[in-house]
């Protein structure tokens, strides 16, 4: 069926219409005609795939990844970063009614983390909405010293070990490898150069964690506590962060969902106080020994759910949070509209639940800034900060 595509949809397919009813292409480019098989059928939509171009985008080119039209890794290889940066700019705009600055980062093999599977002796991603394996040797969004693991570990007959999955980080030059599995020698000396492995959960090799120095602090990162993928982006993160505040009369600061104690950590020099509520327990032990290492003594950590604890403050000048993809539940929005805390800031990877949450405080609260991070290129996510004021009553 020919389909002629008239924009992105907000995950960067293309959409059209099949006998008045839209349909979701994905890969196909705005402006672009292509024939298309259905791939699955709703009452409102379809989706479908491209089966030929008949006519093609100026703007297409060809992938650089081999696996590109089989894992579901990455949305943009299909055309310019240009066009990627358009559609984030727009889709913030649409969603989020503006969009006031743009931070772009490097383009490829930024990655500091990949999770990867493993089937029938065979290690890569998953296809896009399957549990088929696409087997990997190489991925241009991942670091150098990840795909170098990746290359090394595809010459071990992973058939030979009870292996699911395989978490690898690189940060400053080191190696950290947990394996969800038991292995050997002969494994291990495959990738002798890694500095960190783990086993079933016991270290095998090295101390169990990496360290990373952001703005002069260091932070403990072990395999299973959640820290940014993209340390350049993280630090455009923290310069909007930190030009919003440093000018500010902040006594107490909120951290929620906040992992290793990132944000409280660098936002301690502008503060009085911070305190910090992290549900993961490990994230939370890291958090722990950064105060230590930085030597902070005006930030404390709570492992806790943040709904739980929320509402047990007050006289709270500064809140950042940092929530999940699913963004901030009801009780905590509530909580906050009755906080009065002047600054807020909201860091988010998903604009849609973020979108959700501005408009539950928009009555409370006034956007001063909405600024974007592009930390995952080559994707249709976007890191979003936006910065936020206390309407005066």
């Amino acid at each position: 069926m020919k389909v002629e595509i008239v924009k992105f949809d907000y995950f960067g397919r293309g959409i059209g219409k099949i006998n008045d009813k839209i349909v979701f292409v994905n890969r196909a480019l705005p402006k672009e005609i292509v024939n298309v098989s259905l791939i699955k059928e709703k009452k409102h939509f379809s989706e479908g795939i491209i089966n030929n171009l008949v006519k093609k985008s100026d703007d297409r080119i060809e992938a650089i990844c081999p696996f590109y039209h089989q894992c579901g890794g990455c949305d943009f290889l299909h055309t310019t970063y240009n066009v990627e940066k358009k559609f984030k700019i727009a889709k913030a705009k649409e969603l989020l009614g503006r969009c006031d600055n743009f931070y772009e980062t490097k383009e490829m093999n930024y990655r500091n983390k990949v999770t990867l599977h493993v089937k029938n002796g065979k290690i890569g991603y998953y296809k896009e909405k399957t549990n088929d394996l696409v087997k990997i040797n190489y991925c241009y969004l991942l670091d150098n010293n990840i795909n170098k693991v990746i290359n090394d570990l595809n010459k071990i007959n992973l058939q030979d070990y009870d292996i699911k999955t395989i978490v690898i980080k690189a940060n400053q030059g080191k190696i950290l490898v947990n394996i969800d599995g038991a292995v050997d020698e002969k494994f291990v000396n495959c990738i002798y150069y890694v500095d960190t492995i783990i086993s079933k959960n016991k270290i095998i090799k090295g101390n169990g964690y990496l360290e990373e120095t952001i703005k002069n602090k260091r932070f403990k990162i072990t395999s299973e506590a959640f820290f940014q993928v993209n340390k350049e982006g993280l630090e455009n993160i923290y310069q909007v962060i930190s030009k919003n505040i440093q000018d500010k009369k902040i006594n107490n600061a909120l951290d929620l969902y906040s992992g290793t104690g990132l944000w409280g950590i660098l936002i301690s020099e502008y503060v009085k106080s911070v305190t910090c509520i992290e549900i993961n327990t490990e994230a939370c032990l890291n958090a722990k020994d950064n105060l230590l290492n930085n030597n902070i003594k005006n930030v404390k950590i709570i492992n806790g759910d943040v709904s739980k604890y929320i509402d047990s403050f007050c006289n709270i000048d500064l809140v950042i949070t940092d929530p999940p993809r699913s963004g901030l539940n009801i009780k905590t929005v509530n909580y906050l509209k009755k906080f009065k805390a002047k600054y807020f800031i909201y860091i988010s990877c998903d604009m849609q639940t973020l979108k959700r949450d501005l408009d539950l405080l928009k009555d409370v609260y006034e956007i001063q800034t909405i600024e974007l991070v592009d930390m995952f290129k080559r994707t249709y996510h976007c890191e979003t900060v936006v910065i936020l004021e206390r309407k005066a009553r």
